[in-house]
């Protein structure tokens, strides 16, 4: 087989793959998780569902691929949004881009956080680590920022003031399996703020907003601002 023939098939499975993904996601909207069906993926690409099993034996297989391609979509763009040289701007720009990416796409976004689907266990050695991506980068900024004297000191005080041994314990074990060396108090700020701006993120994606505010934007930005304001220092 020649390398162009060889290239050639890869590139129709990719566009395959992808077709299937989109497909898979048409029914996530109409029917919900527990309700996506190989057979109605199949007619909607229009491949016999004999050709879907080549790719994906099983919906649990299926549902596998589209969690770990959302967070590695997710991951990507908020990746995107922190590459600025000041920690501070990359900050922001990481929760902006996680904002944008789950208003933009809350099917997966729903999928990949949202309600487990019954019946549905993920595969620890598929999703971890793509699950994880966020996480480690946006704490890996803010251990720049301590590093770099940008935290406030006294954000990180009152923190450590009402940091319980127990949550002390559990921040110091997650911290060492990812090699972030920083004091029990950033890991418990980073907890707070992420835990904050995610359920935010989720009440815009999921529409719970919207009975307050059609348009949740200029709201999501002013806590965006009020969180950083109060924990990151300004460029000196």
């Amino acid at each position: 087989m020649t390398t162009a023939s060889t290239g050639l098939r890869a590139r129709r499975r990719q566009e395959l793959l992808a077709a299937i993904r989109t497909a898979a996601l048409e029914e996530l909207r109409r029917s919900g998780a527990a309700g996506l069906s190989l057979r109605a993926v199949a007619r909607d690409v229009g491949i016999a569902v004999s050709a879907l099993y080549r790719y994906f034996p099983s919906r649990d297989e299926l549902l596998t691929d589209l969690i770990v391609t959302a967070f590695d979509e997710h991951a990507d763009a908020v990746e995107a949004g922190g590459a600025h040289d000041d920690v501070g701007d990359a900050l922001r720009g990481v929760w902006h881009a996680y904002r944008a990416w789950a208003v933009a796409h809350p099917a997966e976004f729903g999928l990949a956080y949202g309600t487990p689907v019954p019946g549905y266990v993920a595969p620890p050695e598929d999703t971890v680590r793509a699950g994880s991506r966020i996480g480690r980068f946006a704490l890996g900024l803010l251990a720049r920022a301590y590093a770099e004297g940008r935290l406030d000191r006294d954000t990180l005080h009152r923190r450590a003031i009402h940091l319980s041994p127990g949550t002390a314990e559990q921040l110091e074990t997650w911290s060492g399996r990812h090699e972030q060396q920083v004091p029990t108090e950033v890991l418990a700020v980073w907890l707070d703020l992420f835990v904050r701006l995610h359920g935010l993120v989720s009440m815009e994606a999921f529409g719970l907003l919207r009975p307050i505010t059609p348009d949740a934007a200029p709201y999501a930005a002013e806590v965006v601002e009020t969180e950083l304001a109060a924990l990151v220092r300004p460029r000196p």
